[in-house]
């Protein structure tokens, strides 16, 4: 896989004006995705929040946290990372952030105003230090890389103890875990 050069992922996650999707552990252990905006710095992952909502809640249980940032169109790059979620309590040190987001998401002119009409809501930062970075060119390099990926097999059925039908290797199976 023809991964971003730590420059080329810097540039993307920096200008790009995608929403990420941020993934969390419920209660229950499962997973929690929501989209959020972001700021990347270089080191860290930034998010503002409001206090009470449910992946804040999540990640104060468990600070574990995983982020995904993809281009919806050829070429696609995308971007995952894993790592541990700090979260800051902030006062109105959370504005200069926010207006760069809310500029970057909305337009200079309708980021204004929402910040205006928000800038006295609590928030807090979530400040995630990836651990783990997973980067994908788009295929611009070429897709010799997704040949690992792919099992194809001679057909024949096998079964299990139970005399049910059993996925061996070999089975005629065609899988890939991205969906290019």
């Amino acid at each position: 896989m023809a991964v971003l050069s730590k420059p080329r992922l810097d540039r993307f996650l920096k200008r790009s004006n995608l929403i990420a999707t941020l993934a969390t552990l419920d209660r229950e252990g499962r997973p929690y995705l929501v989209p959020v905006w972001y700021e990347w710095d270089g080191t860290y992952l930034w998010v503002v929040s409001k206090p009470k909502a449910e992946y804040v809640e999540n990640l104060r249980r468990n600070p574990q946290a995983a982020v995904s940032v993809a281009t919806p169109e050829v070429p696609y790059v995308r971007v995952y990372m894993q790592g541990r979620a700090r979260l800051i309590k902030t006062a109105k040190d959370w504005l200069p952030m926010g207006r760069r987001m809310a500029a970057r998401y909305l337009g200079k002119a309708e980021g204004r105003s929402y910040i205006e009409k928000t800038k006295d809501w609590t928030r807090i930062y979530i400040k995630i230090k990836p651990v783990r970075v997973v980067s994908w060119d788009g295929g611009s390099t070429g897709h010799e890389w997704g040949k690992k990926y792919i099992q194809i097999s001679d057909g024949r059925s096998r079964n299990n103890a139970n005399g049910k039908r059993n996925l061996a290797n070999g089975d005629r199976i065609a899988s890939s875990s991205l969906a290019v």
